[in-house]
């Protein structure tokens, strides 16, 4: 039996290297999400080479999509799913708290919070039919408190903070299920999201306390192999992409 993963936003940066390096897999089923998947040009371009992808419609931001999403998974998930891979969100600016306008704090909450809450709950059924069991919040260091990073985020930090409690709460709920459920931070990866991030780093005199930037290659990579070690003793743990621990 094939090992099957969901990955949402899998059509472009770290996502799609995701998706890219789990289609290679020998034994391994890839159901990646797109927003437009008549736009995810070049993952429709590697569903043609890797026969084991299959492509479902998927904005987290909109309740109407998150419920359609049940009737897709029956079609081609009918016997479960092992892994899900939280990967869609969204980094729309930083702003300070101040000057952050409130359709910015409803776009982050909603897509990066209440869009990963609405999809554990339709796809957890799934997870139940299998016995891996892993979820996968993919959250931020800019979400931590105890690692406090000197620069603002606003609503992009404070969502991925809620995200982080979610992954708290979630694991302790099903952890007694055989859940193995934790956030983990990408890295500073030269994606198109994430330049924005290294770009305020750079204007607020910040340079010396950049992390490493990395490709959304090695961001994948990396967090794959943290992926594929994790054990039910993981359960409610928040990793860096290369396996260290990250402070909540």
């Amino acid at each position: 039996m094939s090992t099957v993963y969901l990955v949402t936003g899998g059509n472009r940066g770290i996502g799609y290297k995701i998706v890219e390096q789990l289609a290679a897999r020998p034994n391994t089923k890839v159901l990646a999400t797109a927003r437009n998947v008549e736009s995810a040009v070049e993952l429709k371009e590697l569903q043609a080479k890797h026969h084991n992808i299959e492509i479902l419609k998927l904005d987290v931001s909109s309740e109407e999509s998150l419920d359609a999403l049940d009737n897709q998974l029956q079609k081609v998930a009918p016997d479960g799913i092992d892994v899900l891979i939280s990967n869609a969100g969204i980094a729309d600016g930083y702003y300070t708290v101040k000057d952050a306008p409130r359709s910015i704090w409803l776009k982050h909450h909603k897509t990066n919070v209440l869009g990963p809450i609405f999809l554990y709950q339709v796809v957890r059924p799934y997870l139940m039919k299998r016995d891996t069991r892993k979820i996968i919040f993919v959250s931020s260091v800019v979400g931590s408190l105890g690692g406090f990073l000197p620069f603002s985020t606003s609503a992009y930090g404070q969502s991925k903070a809620a995200l982080n409690m979610t992954m708290k709460q979630v694991s302790l709920e099903d952890g007694p299920e055989g859940f193995t459920v934790i956030a983990m931070h990408p890295g500073m990866v030269s994606s198109d999201m994430g330049k924005d991030g290294i770009s305020r780093f750079t204007k607020e005199d910040l340079v010396d306390i950049l992390p490493l930037v990395i490709t959304p290659e090695v961001s994948a990579t990396k967090q794959l192999e943290v992926i594929d070690g994790l054990t039910k003793e993981d359960n409610g743990a928040f990793f860096n992409y290369d396996g260290t621990a990250s402070p909540f």
